[in-house]
């Protein structure tokens, strides 16, 4: 061979070698953006649904047994009981599910991992020594709900 093919031969060694690994150096796609509480629509209808929550149990001394109670009492703000990003029924369960390494329970939340492959939910403290309960709208991933289901 002579030293100019030599070189042509390197060449086209080098960009087929170049062409093959191209696909797998691409970066990763970009993650979505986490969802803020402050901004999220679907957070502001659970921030709503809070206050539904604790005005009807400084009323009852109870959760109401279904969601439908809550909306349907005539004191209370009329949010819906639905996510406006998958336009589907929140979960309710006035026992609430543990979240490991939160303290309360989830008693309401998102039934699709709609907002960054997470979900939406309102997380109720137990009771304070003076009968009050806490409810605050969370983030909840996919990993939590998986492991408070079990």
């Amino acid at each position: 061979m002579t030293p100019g093919r030599d070189v042509r031969s390197l060449c086209l060694a080098a960009s087929l070698a170049a062409a093959a690994l191209a696909p797998g150096c691409l970066p990763p796609p970009p993650q979505p953006a986490r969802p803020n509480v402050l901004t999220d629509p679907c957070a502001e209808r659970l921030h709503n649904l809070c206050g539904n929550l604790l005005l009807y149990y400084s009323a009852h001394k109870k959760l109401p047994p279904a969601l439908e109670d809550l909306i349907s009492a005539g004191s209370f703000s009329r949010s819906p009981a639905v996510c406006p990003v998958s336009n589907r029924p929140y979960v309710y369960d006035p026992a609430g599910l543990p979240l490991p390494k939160r303290r309360g329970r989830l008693v309401l939340y998102d039934p699709l991992p709609s907002h960054a492959k997470m979900r939406w939910g309102i997380l109720v403290g137990p009771p304070a020594p003076g009968g009050l309960i806490t409810a605050n709208v969370v983030l909840v991933s996919e990993e939590e709900l998986t492991a408070a289901r079990e």
